[in-house]
């Protein structure tokens, strides 16, 4: 075993996060670590990063017991981890991030560029990472941030490789790349911990996996001897009803409406209406998105609500008619990570609960509350940090806010991003709801069966033209993909 866990238990104010958890995994193995979002995954990444210290318990690496307190001193033993979400400084290179702390200087002393960017370079050739080392990260996409992730991590000579939902953002060919990176990577003796809630992915590439349910180990089983529903069960602790799919949305009166003015190929949301979009990475899907709300100019196109002319200028001007963006990048765009869950939740809707310029404290955490629990968020309290929670936890707090701002229309851009399997149908079940109430929902995804379980209709993305506008009864995986890779006869 190249790593043991022993007792490690973590506590925080008011929390047990990991309770009496005894692990192990193998050199040249990929081991997958599965539980529900608040589980204790992310808690135990921490300790083997060295972000956190545990309450109790210990670590073994290759039969030496060691106290992982900070980062530094992880990677100095052989940890390295690739975060779900990016830690990477906008404002430098590829190479600068790569080697961000551990510049490679000349025999001066004298930190050399050239350098840098030759052994930046040969990193990307060696694990086939189409990035350029020269390029300012602040203008990369969001597939490509997560890629110099995985550079700066396999640009140190580590043992065990910690990958949080590393393909959350990739497209299939970068998602079959990182697979072949993994195979080299095992087969070259290193330990691959594995966090994901893609169960096809769990099952293609990992030997082993352990489930975790509420800051406790349940079990590790090899992968081959075990079906997805039973890791499922385990993790959430009973069984779920799987979406069976929709059918076509009743026919009503068109919500939203938007069309081009150069004549490319428009589309309408009628009401009650959940239309997915579909599109491999850089299809323009997010940028879709972003025009819709005012974020980027959308002088190309005109929009309709409600058979009104609208033209949002800024996120705000679109909340206040009634359009309401969920966004992708929520460490980015989306998370105000010093303030409270609570005021997270609420940010968009102050004027809610203003009277003469004062907020009342007392309607707000009642409203909040109400919109936190119905989405089951997990967390001590709705006055904690949101730092403090689990990816998913904090994605639930986002969603929480767009649902505050009640949209006729809303734009919700990979929303089960790093969400557990149980959460997802939650987040499904609240979508058709809100269909059902009237709302107008636009459901960007990258996983294919998801948008055929939600959506009543697809439109597929292929740089920047939509060239399928069908139901999704009408449509299959295969006819999917041959639009969104521009293949469709």
């Amino acid at each position: 075993m190249l790593l043991e866990i022993k007792g490690l238990t973590k506590r925080f104010p008011g929390v047990l996060a990991l309770e009496s958890v005894d692990f192990s995994a193998k050199a040249g193995e990929v081991h997958a670590l599965v539980g529900a979002n608040g589980a204790g995954k992310s808690t135990l990444m921490n300790l083997l990063s060295g972000v956190y210290r545990p309450t109790d318990g210990e670590i073994i690496i290759d039969g030496q017991a060691v106290q992982l307190s900070t980062p530094g001193i992880a990677v100095s033993c052989g940890v390295s981890t690739v975060y779900q979400e990016f830690s990477s400084i906008p404002q430098l290179t590829v190479a600068q991030n790569i080697f961000l702390g551990r510049e490679p200087c000349g025999k001066s002393g004298i930190l050399s560029h050239k350098r840098m960017y030759a052994d930046a370079r040969a990193i990307l050739d060696k694990y086939h990472l189409e990035l350029d080392e020269k390029a300012l990260v602040e203008n990369l996409t969001v597939a490509n941030l997560q890629l110099v992730e995985i550079a700066r991590a396999l640009s140190v000579e580590s043992r065990i490789l910690i990958l949080d939902e590393p393909t959350a953002v990739l497209s299939i060919p970068e998602q079959e790349n990182l697979f072949r990176i993994i195979e080299q990577l095992k087969q070259q003796g290193m330990l691959i911990l594995y966090v994901s809630h893609r169960m096809e992915e769990i099952f293609s590439i990992s030997d082993r996996v352990t489930v975790l349910r509420d800051g406790k180990k349940i079990d590790t089983v090899q992968t081959a001897d075990i079906l997805p529903a039973d890791i499922i069960r385990m993790m959430i602790g009973h069984d779920i009803e799987q979406s069976s799919g929709l059918s076509t949305a009743d026919s009503g009166e068109p919500i939203f409406e938007v069309s081009f003015k150069d004549k490319r190929r428009g589309f309408t949301v009628v009401k009650g209406e959940i239309l997915g979009v579909a599109g491999l990475v850089g299809a323009g899907r997010t940028r879709l998105a972003r025009k819709l709300i005012g974020i980027e100019e959308n002088n190309d196109m005109d929009i309709l609500l409600h058979g009104e002319k609208v033209n949002p200028g800024s996120p705000q001007d679109a909340i206040q008619q009634g359009i309401v963006y969920l966004t992708e990048n929520r460490k980015h765009d989306g998370l105000f990570a010093n303030l409270s869950v609570l005021k997270n939740t609420t940010a968009s809707a102050l004027e809610r609960f203003t009277s003469f310029g004062f907020l009342r404290q007392g309607n707000e955490k009642k409203a909040g509350t109400k919109i936190l629990d119905r989405l089951h968020l997990v967390a001590s309290s709705v006055d904690v940090p949101i730092s403090t929670l689990s990816g998913g936890n904090q994605q639930k707090a986002i969603f929480g806010r767009a649902l505050m701002c009640n949209p006729s229309v809303l734009i919700c851009d990979e929303p089960t991003r790093g969400v557990d399997v149980g959460a997802k149908e939650e987040i499904y079940q609240l979508l058709v709801e809100l269909a059902q109430q009237g709302v107008a929902i636009i459901f960007i995804s990258s996983e294919m069966k998801e948008l055929f379980a939600a959506a009543h209709r697809l439109l597929v993305l292929h740089e920047g033209d939509i060239v399928e506008d069908l139901p999704t009864s009408q449509l299959t995986e295969e006819k999917v993909l041959q639009a969104a890779t521009g293949t469709l006869n």
